[in-house]
């Protein structure tokens, strides 16, 4: 959703923020099927950067971990975290996005752009 902000000028600013996802959860027929099909009962995860009104405008490759819960994941018990975190934000950056502030984990990122 666009919104004019103190800085957006003339035009409009829009906010995107990276978050965390079960790539599962987005369907429950692959919940199951990730979760029986895995070792350790696993789960695929992934980084997705949406709009405020919640559209999802990227999303990025998935990764094994641990079902999500109050533990964050760490790069050496879910291989693939970080790449698949620099390739998100390397494709936001590309398409126009800069990055306004960041959280405690390293995906807690957000962008914002102007639209004209």
């Amino acid at each position: 959703m666009a919104t004019n902000g103190p800085h957006s000028g003339h035009g409009t600013e829009e906010r995107l923020r990276i978050e965390l996802e079960d790539a599962a959860s987005v369907k429950w027929w692959a919940r199951i099927l990730y979760t029986l099909g895995s070792q350790y009962g696993r789960t695929q995860l992934r980084f997705v950067g949406k709009a405020e009104d919640g559209r999802r405008l990227y999303t990025g490759d998935t990764f094994p971990g641990p079902p999500l819960n109050r533990t964050p994941p760490e790069e050496a018990w879910a291989p693939g975290l970080e790449a698949s975190l620099s390739r998100l934000r390397q494709e936001i950056v590309r398409d126009g996005w800069s990055e306004t502030s960041r959280g405690a984990q390293p995906w807690e990122v957000t962008y914002s752009r102007r639209v004209s």
